[in-house]
């Protein structure tokens, strides 16, 4: 299959039959300028890398004595095969890797178990990218030593996360329901009626507020997802450096301090030349890592300096062997708590999302989400433990159709029908939050044990999990060679357009949305038929 590589790193990927062999060369031609010449068949790789060159054994043979012979005559030490392929010893006759005699280290070929998905993209376009199983090695396979660095060696490294964020005092809750709400990706308004979303968002966080610190409330006052997002960060940087990256790690929120605008003002400050974003969500949805990324890819384009900046995007990491094996450890130690750890449920909670994402515009969240419970039973499944499970969505809002089925109703069904051990696994959440402490650990609970379940238990999140963190910081790593920048970035005329623009918008939107947040204020029969339909 092809691989298309960048013109930044200069990988040129040949294909002989089944057996795709790269070789990464950094800056060939400018230190091997007789190979264009003497290679006939090496091509350099364009704007728009076309499909891998074919040629026989021949010709690898020759490129492997050329490379061999030019770097013994130059004193100069290649760089490393990354994914550590061998020639068939029939057919080159040698032991060691093409190209291996000249490094201090070999990297041993092992076969692919999981995959990265990292957005290969021009101009922040951002889409969905997720790769075959088998076109990314796992972490572990990897090692970073300086010569896979070199690359990247002068470049200043950014490592930005990316989380929802969530209030810290209960006098934050209206306002973080506020900013939850008025984003388009969570509130989805026809074209016409889009001038309404803030009016909207103010109405509901008004009225959902009383209830929502009476939850925040139960859990101490506020949301412990900053703080512990703060604590990945560091965990994550201090990852990064034993394995030899130095890298600043930032933080930004979607929907409360520190915002991602805050971040990125600190990203430029700091003069980072090379960025990985790393959302914390395990699975890709348009409402959590796209909205995110929507805010990244404004902020970028409006600015001529981040514009230039290298970006990669982890946009879903489910699939990632460290992933899998560090969920499935943690519900194996804690099926060992009950009495008859054979008999649990695994019962997997994860947040839902409208059916309309998906069905209209083709949200992966709930196919990636499949996949990943597979994975993680199989994992458990390789170790013996072969308990029944279920998935279930949480956290409905609204009078739409959401994903089915919900948490509340599969927990009353299962106490019916005789399921009498659970173990509630928060799938979609790698930090505590309101979703676990309140809405999982009390209302679930509680709900649970009035329905027949006899004994409860719950998978913490992963928190500071080590074998996590170290899977995170292997993800960043390897997506470091695929950053790229912004190719056209916005003139001086493009910015005042858009700021004219948003400027009349912004004035439509408080002349509509006063008058109907008038209406609605007024009216006892208006406030309450939208409270019983819509809240």
């Amino acid at each position: 299959k092809c691989v298309n590589f960048d013109l930044r790193t200069r990988l040129i990927c040949f294909q002989w039959k089944s057996l795709d062999l790269c070789i990464h060369l950094t800056n060939l031609l400018r230190i091997f300028p007789q190979l264009q010449k003497d290679l006939p068949f090496l091509k350099r790789v364009n704007q728009n890398p076309k499909p891998t060159t074919q040629f026989d054994l021949s010709l690898a043979i020759r490129f492997e004595n050329c490379m061999e012979a030019t770097a013994l005559s130059s004193g100069l030490r290649p760089l490393p095969n990354p994914n550590g392929y061998r020639l068939p010893r029939s057919c080159s006759q040698r032991k060691s890797l093409p190209l291996a005699r000249f490094h201090s280290k070999e990297t041993p070929f092992k076969k692919p178990q999981g995959s990265l998905a990292i957005t290969h993209h021009r101009g922040l376009s951002f889409k969905t990218n997720v790769f075959e199983q088998a076109h990314h090695p796992v972490a572990g396979d990897l090692s970073y030593d300086d010569t896979s660095r070199s690359n990247v060696a002068e470049d200043k490294i950014g490592v930005l996360l990316l989380n929802l964020g969530g209030p810290e005092t209960l006098n934050d809750v209206q306002p973080f329901l506020y900013n939850l709400f008025a984003d388009p990706d969570i509130i989805r308004l026809p074209r016409p009626f889009q001038f309404l979303q803030g009016a909207i968002a103010k109405f509901i966080s008004v009225v959902r507020a009383p209830k929502s610190k009476e939850g925040y409330a139960a859990i101490g006052g506020g949301s412990p997802l900053r703080k512990i997002t703060d604590e990945q960060a560091d965990a994550i940087r201090l990852a990064l450096q034993a394995k030899n990256v130095s890298a600043d790690v930032y933080v930004g929120m979607r929907y409360w301090f520190p915002f991602t605008e805050e971040a990125v003002q600190q990203i430029k400050k700091d003069k980072i030349t090379r960025l990985v974003v790393l959302p914390l969500y395990p699975q890709y949805s348009i409402s959590t890592t796209g909205s995110s990324v929507r805010v990244l890819q404004d902020l970028f384009r409006k600015d001529p300096y981040l514009a230039r900046v290298p970006v990669a995007i982890i946009e879903s990491w489910y699939q990632r062997r460290g992933y899998v094996n560090s969920m499935a450890d943690l519900i194996q130690k804690e099926l060992q708590t009950f009495s008859d750890p054979k008999e649990v449920m695994v019962f997997f909670s994860a947040h839902g999302v409208p059916v309309s994402y998906v069905e209209n515009s083709g949200d992966p969240y709930q196919k990636q989400m499949e996949e990943c419970i597979d994975l993680i039973m199989e994992e458990l499944k390789s170790r013996g433990v072969q308990n029944n499970h279920f998935l279930a969505y949480q956290s409905r809002v609204g009078p739409v159709q959401w994903l089915k089925p919900y948490t509340d109703e599969v927990l009353v069904d299962l106490g019916k029908n005789g399921v009498k051990s659970l173990l509630a696994v928060p799938v979609s959440f790698v930090s505590e939050h309101i979703e676990t402490l309140e809405e999982i650990d009390m209302e679930y609970r509680e709900l649970a044990l009035e329905s027949g379940i006899e004994n409860w238990g719950r998978v913490p999140a992963l928190g500071l999990t080590p074998s996590f963190i170290t899977d995170l910081a292997d993800a960043v790593i390897e997506s470091l060679p695929s950053a790229e920048a912004m190719v056209n970035p916005p003139s001086a005329g493009v910015s005042e357009d858009s700021e004219s623009s948003d400027a009349f918008g912004y004035i439509m939107k408080m002349f509509f949305g006063s008058v109907l947040a008038f209406l609605l204020l007024l009216s006892p029969k208006m406030f309450h038929a939208f409270r019983n339909h819509f809240i």
